[in-house]
């Protein structure tokens, strides 16, 4: 499951990878954000490698925003 949570002009976004249970965690502007929403494959420095972003699912309650992306 990947969280993002508002910190002002930042998001938060954790990245799992099911496969082996990897996870990162990285705070993202709004570009990056963006730039994410638009990507179909993204590179993850600490698992060294490019995945295929699968899915996302977003959902918005309490101010909060969460963010799940399922890499392949």
């Amino acid at each position: 499951m990947s969280v993002a949570t508002n910190q002002g002009d930042f998001v938060k976004v954790v990245f799992v990878f099911q496969k082996n249970e990897q996870v990162e965690e990285v705070t993202l502007n709004s570009a990056q954000l963006t730039a994410l929403l638009h990507a179909k494959q993204v590179w993850i420095e600490s698992f060294a490698d490019h995945f295929k972003i699968e899915n996302s699912v977003w959902s918005y309650g309490n101010e909060n925003v969460s963010l799940q992306i399922y890499l392949k």
